[in-house]
């Protein structure tokens, strides 16, 4: 991917949060090692295989290649522990930075993931996720991915370990856009799938 508006635009948006989180592990952020942060974030986009512009999980991708070059920085000092705190600290700055809404089960989201499970089948993008879908009534979907983006980066970089926690923003993704997720399998655990059975909030 070229390290393009949305790549540059990442750590304007995360870095307050991440750097909070490693420096309440007592970890001191120096010059030296935020620059090894940013020459690493760069260099995992620049060698990571894109998306087309209009697939909207192009910008999951490139949060994922922002997160995991933390950790292929400064193994040593991001460890997986630390790493785990860093989604953490963001699962809980999105819940204090967005208010809930019923936006999962809007006409646009439920055209849109059919859309893109359509499209998934015969997509040519190496890094791209493969799903199916399925409506089973206006207060319940389910889609399946049988390839994840994010598991893909992760076995490129050699940390497919640290994708698994990646996985938690969803709950939170989802609880915020008025619904429940339950979800049994995920591809970064070690499934051959994740799946995503979606309900709708009762309020």
């Amino acid at each position: 991917m070229k390290y393009g508006f949305m790549a540059r635009m990442m750590p304007l948006i995360l870095d307050k949060t991440v750097y909070g989180s490693i420096e309440a592990e007592g970890i001191m952020i120096t010059k030296e090692l935020k620059r090894s942060f940013r020459n690493e974030y760069r260099a995992v986009v620049e060698r990571t295989p894109g998306l087309a512009k209009d697939n909207e999980l192009l910008s999951t991708l490139v949060i994922g290649c922002y997160l995991i070059s933390f950790h292929k920085a400064a193994p040593e000092i991001v460890t997986e522990k630390v790493f785990e705190k860093m989604i953490i600290s963001l699962c809980d700055e999105m819940k204090r930075r967005n208010k809930e809404n019923d936006s999962i089960f809007s006409e646009k989201t439920i055209r849109m993931k059919k859309n893109a499970a359509l499209r998934s089948q015969d997509s040519k993008y190496e890094m791209d996720w493969v799903s199916t879908f399925k409506q089973n009534s206006e207060d319940n979907y389910e889609f399946t991915y049988t390839k994840c983006g994010l598991c893909e980066l992760g076995k490129q970089e050699g940390c497919l370990y640290l994708i698994k926690y990646l996985c938690m923003t969803d709950y939170i993704s989802y609880d915020l856009g008025g619904a429940r997720l339950v979800r049994e399998h995920t591809i970064a655990g070690g499934d051959g799938y994740c799946d995503f059975n979606v309900f709708r909030k009762e309020r």
